[in-house]
């Protein structure tokens, strides 16, 4: 599990790109989700419906899991030695990746059948990370980004950068993430324009999910610490876990529910569901 966080915990910066302003009135209630069996946890995405989509370790490996309407799945890609769940679409399709002897792949699943992604660009290095309700994926291969739709790849990457991560897209085909040079920073990529996203005054930035509406979820690092925040029509807001040391946003659905993960001071981490007034 520490895996994942180090996966997500790549930084990204919008500064005097896009402006902001602070709402004192935006506020998210934050819930710890319950995994059973979970020494760690971590949600990484979420769709309209409500379900829930991320992985945990336990005593004697790890997997993927799915939360919806109370019920737990715990499900691991078919020979796989671990499985990580990235992102879910509303009908139900989730995408991830999964380690195996020929090293790490992402995969796609839907009613239990499985399908197996590798980038021909880094075959042994593929993550599948989000997905949008018309099924194209976007994760990243090797050094690089990638957008996968009708079982074309092309790469994402945004100009200048040593390295690329495509994190979400939504319907309207933008897609966000994070790339790197002299230093994290997020970025947009919408009508084939590359734009940077930079939390303002922070050492990094990832951006890690984009709804429907256009709204931006993601970490940013600041002395050190690590902080959630949620970016819509220019504003940047800080969201942290109140249970936690750092926190993680990775998804957010279009009734402003927000899910991730938090590190407590013990070395674990959780995951969690924030429902939030005021901010989007």
């Amino acid at each position: 599990m520490r895996t994942v966080l180090r996966d997500l915990r790549a930084f990204s910066l919008l500064c005097g790109i896009i402006c902001f302003s602070v709402a004192a009135s935006a506020q998210c209630k934050f819930t710890t989700l319950n995994i059973p069996g979970a020494v760690s946890s971590f949600a990484t995405g979420n769709n309209d419906q409500g379900a829930i989509v991320g992985a945990f370790s336990f005593t004697s490996g790890s997997s993927g899991f799915l939360l919806f309407q109370g019920k737990f799945t715990q499900f691991n890609f078919p020979g796989s030695d671990s499985t990580v769940a990235e992102g879910i679409n509303n009908f139900a399709q989730i995408v991830g990746d999964y380690f195996n002897s020929t090293g790490q792949h992402g995969f796609v699943v839907h009613n239990g059948v499985f399908h197996s992604i590798s980038d021909p660009a880094a075959p042994s290095q593929t993550r599948a990370l989000g997905i949008n309700n018309f099924g194209t994926i976007v994760g990243s291969a090797g050094a690089f980004g990638f957008r996968l739709s009708n079982g074309h790849f092309t790469t994402i990457r945004f100009p200048g950068s040593t390295n690329t991560v495509a994190a979400g897209i939504n319907d309207s085909g933008v897609i966000v993430g994070t790339y790197l040079n002299n230093g994290d920073h997020g970025f947009m990529l919408k009508n084939g324009t590359y734009t940077a996203i930079n939390f303002p005054g922070a050492e990094g930035t990832s951006v890690l999910r984009i709804n429907n509406e256009g709204d931006m979820v993601g970490t940013y690092q600041l002395h050190g610490d690590l902080h959630g925040f949620s970016l819509d029509k220019g504003r940047f807001l800080t969201h942290d876990d109140p249970n936690g040391i750092a926190t993680f946003i990775t998804g957010v659905n279009k009734f402003d529910t927000m899910v991730g993960g938090y590190g407590d001071n013990t070395g674990h981490d959780h995951s969690f569901r924030a429902t939030c007034a005021g901010v989007f």
